[in-house]
């Protein structure tokens, strides 16, 4: 046996299997373990527990234990092989040892498991002492496929280049799949004069470099003395990188050829790469790593990856740039396309939307179409059919002709529906504004869609262009003489049926031009499937200019159901929103998660016994572990929660996902498989398909793209793209990051643009969200950066979070044991509710200052004659943070719908009874104390 020193590494265990000779008994093994020389220049480690009775300790060697176990089965059992895997598997115990397990089985056969955290010679060398018999090179890996699998690299050769040649076919694979975490390549290569390590980080990764320059790059990389990181790392600074991967090339003649071999998965590796030297001497190359970071498909995919790669940049053309090596064959792309397609389950042919609820009316003419509590107004589908006729032919009167846009800017209401029926009649386009928005984007909105026509509400026309207002009461009045439509008028399928504006990123709104047949379609692929028809009630609870309004107002009336109209103020106040929800019987309800969230709290507190049979969430992402409180009073037999991935530009919706309890309590983020007629598919910054399994950029195709971003041809050019597998094609870049699963199921992964950089750290916003959503006692929260202008070194992450049960200290806690110190929060400041946009999402620009954690004061009740002005101005104390006076006005203060939602919870904490809307109307402490309603102790109170 060699003289080879013993060298104790105790961040490597490694581990293998070796087969000896049929009926090798343990005294066998032990008489020969006795036997080994030991090198007189190194002493044995002190062992820290005593070893087996019978274990032999070779002098000036590692203390090796040893033992043996019956094994009620042949070798090529199942039971045998869930042992040897134990055992491969079974905690080392000691430091600076070699265990050694014989497995001995019923049909004679004897394995020997040996498991140390030494130089991994030691194990050959002692199994060679045993008699261990030599493995061929297709020795069966029983039980690997969840820890390793061998990969094929055509073109290797076993010259001095080997670790170069390896590392350049394993970087532009790694990368391809995790470009977005920047892995890192940690080269570890034993030779006879000794180690030497690299690190190859794909940071560095110049796609655009010819092969040729490329594979020096990689080389000079890899052989750079003392590579940064070496093996496991030791000594060099963590910069943020992962997953980190190590590649260790050991070409070295081996005394014995095991079974088996699990090599060390280091603390900070992902994946370990080993490279040894076959029967005949050619490199052999085996994978390991762990199945929670790279799961069993995403590994198989990595190996076939790694076989088409090795052969371009091996044996291929050395001037192709990196960029265009490609990573599937078209018969691989074409698998995965198909996997994020579904095809269309029914088609009705291209319609016009204002022909769907028409048929709706042909159907049931005296059906209920629309009922708006607000003003008491009832209309038959019959009754809104015609009122859409006879505005239509008073736009024509105005005008109006097929191809314009027409601006709508009314409060919610019946009559608001009547309009966009009426335009869409008239063969133009809607423009929805919503009359809260601020008079410049108003003012804006108008004159990049150019809208010759703005129907307002009476008396606010202000915001517009004089001649361009049109008042609703004048439209009604003109539609009453005006004739009919000529004949022929009208669009067709494939023109604009509305533009919506959506921000841009550069704080421009764009406008998103959809046509006719996209809501057509939606509807082909959703109606059957979510049971849609005449016997429904859904709620029109989204603003206009809000593209879920499309899905509610169209879905509802061209399936033939009831759309009941939720009045402004009802909408913010979720008690009056359940009020409504239980009236009207509503069974169809459409909600963006944070909205949603309001209406659950009300629920898990005092279940009521609503009519809802399916709920879907659209708008903004889903954490289904929020509807566990939800499902406690609500069985999903009962309800169905539908999850819904969708965007401006491709029709509303894109998967969907009916979530199941389980869904909630594991947390899941699948949003589902594409709608019947639509498909995704995941792919990289340079746009090449990306397989199951991979993190990268969602991109749509199908049925429900828009047309184009109104007037802006190269953000049209840029954002919806020809489909290179389909010449007729087109995919829209989505901007979201996702991950496609191996069943076609769409992970949704947030924005690709919600990464920051903090202090040289990169920090996913949404994965502190998580965090902070995790602890049972928080209902809601989002993160932000803030940074002080001219001083981003001052820059913090706070996090507001809505609260039950918990103060923000001990939330921010919580986060500080899950999170790495960098990404725990400076502050957690506690809401009474997130403020929401008008679309129903978390409205960042509304949220207060941050703070810590106040010292929370209970609220004082009225005493004496004082009545509720003290409660009232305590309220107040609470929402501003800052002492008032009774005569301080709301709005003044800075007053906002959040503001306002914190006074009334406040005031319901102590027994005094107001709403949202009255503290608008009332705007001050001592009028708000005169109009509210005192509750004795111990009854219930509704805000």
């Amino acid at each position: 046996m060699s003289h080879t020193q013993w060298t104790h590494d105790p961040a490597a265990r490694r581990a293998a299997v070796y087969r000896l000779p049929a009926g090798t008994s343990a005294a066998d093994c032990r008489a020969a373990l006795r036997a080994v020389p030991a090198p007189p220049d190194v002493s044995a480690p002190t062992p820290t527990a005593p070893a087996p009775t019978g274990a032999p300790a070779p002098a000036g060697g590692p203390v090796v234990r040893f033992w043996a176990e019956a094994v009620p089965g042949a070798a090529g059992s199942a039971v045998a092989s869930r042992r040897r895997e134990r055992e491969l598997r079974a905690p080392l115990g000691v430091a600076g040892t070699v265990r050694l397990v014989l497995l001995e089985y019923a049909d004679g056969v004897r394995d020997l498991v040996a498991v140390t955290d030494v130089e991994d010679g030691v194990l050959d060398r002692l199994a060679e002492a045993l008699g261990a018999v030599d493995a061929p090179d297709d020795a069966p890996d029983d039980g690997t496929g969840a820890a390793g699998l061998g990969l094929d690299v055509p073109g290797i050769g076993a010259g001095p280049d080997v670790a170069a040649d390896v590392a350049a076919v394993l970087l532009p694979a790694l990368a391809r799949a995790r470009r977005e975490e920047q892995p890192v390549l940690d080269v570890v290569e034993h030779t006879a004069g000794g180690v030497r390590t690299g690190c190859v980080r794909a940071a560095g990764l110049d796609e655009d470099l010819p092969v040729a320059a490329y594979r020096a790059w990689v080389a000079e990389q890899a052989a750079r003395p003392g590579g940064e990181g070496g093996e496991g790392g030791e000594g060099g600074e963590d910069t943020g990188d992962g997953p980190r991967v190590a590649l260790h090339v050991d070409l070295r003649p081996r005394a014995v050829r095991a079974l088996r071999r699990m090599p060390a998965l280091e603390g900070r590796h992902a994946l370990t790469v080993h490279v040894t030297s076959g029967a005949d001497g050619s490199p052999r190359v085996r994978c390991w790593y762990r199945a929670e970071e790279f799961p069993v498909p995403e590994a198989e995919a990595l190996r076939h990856r790694v076989e088409r790669l090795a052969r371009q940049v091996l044996t291929g053309d050395q001037a192709l740039p990196v960029a265009a090596l490609a990573a599937h064959d078209a018969a691989e792309e074409r698998r995965i396309v198909d996997l994020g397609r579904t095809a269309r389950v029914a088609d009705s042919g291209p319609r016009l939307i204002h022909e769907l609820v028409r048929a709706s009316a042909d159907a049931s003419p005296d059906a209920t179409a629309l009922t708006d509590p607000g003003d008491g107004t009832a209309l038959t589908y019959r009754q809104l059919v015609e009122r859409g006729d006879r505005l239509a032919g008073a736009l024509h009167a105005l005008g109006v002709r097929p191809g314009d846009r027409v601006g709508v800017c009314l409060d919610r209401s019946a009559r608001l529906i009547e309009v966009l029926l009426g335009v869409l009649t008239a063969g133009a386009a809607y423009v929805p504004l919503d009359p809260a928005y601020p008079a410049d984007r108003l003012a804006f909105v108008e004159e990049d869609a150019r809208l010759g026509v703005v129907i307002v509400e009476d008396g606010r026309g202000g915001a517009f262009a004089p001649g361009a207002a049109v008042e609703l009461s004048a439209l009604t009045g003109l539609a009453a003489t005006a004739p009919p439509l000529p004949p022929g008028t009208g669009a067709s399928p494939d023109d604009a049926a509305y533009v919506i504006y959506t921000s841009g990123s550069t704080g421009r709104p764009k406008g998103v031009v959809v046509p006719h047949r996209a809501v057509g379609r939606l509807l082909d692929a959703t109606a059957d499937d979510f049971g849609l028809g005449p016997g429904d009630c859904w709620t029109w609870f989204h603003s206009v200019a809000f593209d879920f309004s499309v899905w509610e107002i169209w879905g509802c009336l061209g399936t033939g159901g009831r759309l009941v109209v939720v009045p402004y103020w009802t909408c913010r106040s979720p008690e009056d929103f359940r009020e409504l929800l239980l009236r009207e019987r509503v069974t169809v309800l459409n909600q963006t998660p944070s909205a949603f969230a309001r209406l659950t709290e009300l629920e898990h507190a005092r279940p009521a016994p609503l009519a809802l049979r399916l709920v879907v969430f659209g708008g903004e992402p889903l954490d289904a572990r929020s509807l566990v409180p939800w499902f406690d009073v609500h069985p999903e037999r009962e309800c169905r929660m539908v999850n819904m991935f969708g965007i401006t530009e491709t029709t509303v919706h894109v998967t969907a996902r009916t979530v199941t309890r389980a869904d909630a309590l594991a947390g899941s983020r699948s949003v589902g498989a594409a709608i019947p007629g639509w498909s995704v598919r995941v792919l990289d910054e340079r746009g090449r398909l990306l397989p199951p399994g991979c993190a990268g950029e969602i991109a749509v195709g199908g049925d429900g793209l828009a047309l184009e971003y109104l007037g802006r041809p190269e953000l049209t050019e840029r954002r919806f793209v020809a489909d290179p597998l389909d010449p007729r094609g087109r995919l829209y870049l989505s901007g979201d990051k996702g991950r496609m699963l191996p069943d076609g199921q769409l992970e949704h992964l947030g924005r690709l643009d919600n990464q920051i950089k903090l202090r040289g750290h990169r920090i996913e916003l949404d994965e502190i969200r998580s965090v902070l959503l995790a602890h049972p006692s928080v209902r809601a929260a989002v993160v932000v950066l803030n940074a002080p202008p001219g001083r981003p070194d001052d820059a913090t992450l706070d996090a507001y979070a809505v609260l039950d049960g918990a103060d923000a200290r001990e939330v921010r806690r919580h986060a500080a044991r899950m999170l790495p110190e960098y990404m725990v929060p400076s502050t957690v400041t506690a809401l009474a509710r997130l403020p929401l946009t008008v679309n129903g999402k978390v409205d960042t620009a509304q949220l207060p200052v941050p703070r810590p954690a106040p010292v929370r004061r209970p609220p004082r009740r009225a005493e004496g004659g004082t009545g509720p002005l003290e409660a009232v101005l305590e309220a107040w104390r609470t929402a501003f943070g800052e002492e008032v006076s009774p005569d301080d006005d709301f709005f003044d203060l800075g007053g906002n719908s959040l503001r306002a939602l914190r006074v009334v919870h406040a005031l319901r904490d102590a027994g005094v009874r107001v709403d949202v809307r009255d503290v608008y109307r009332l705007r001050t402490p001592s009028a708000l104390a005169g109009a509210a309603t005192v509750v004795e102790p111990g009854a219930a109170v509704v805000a």
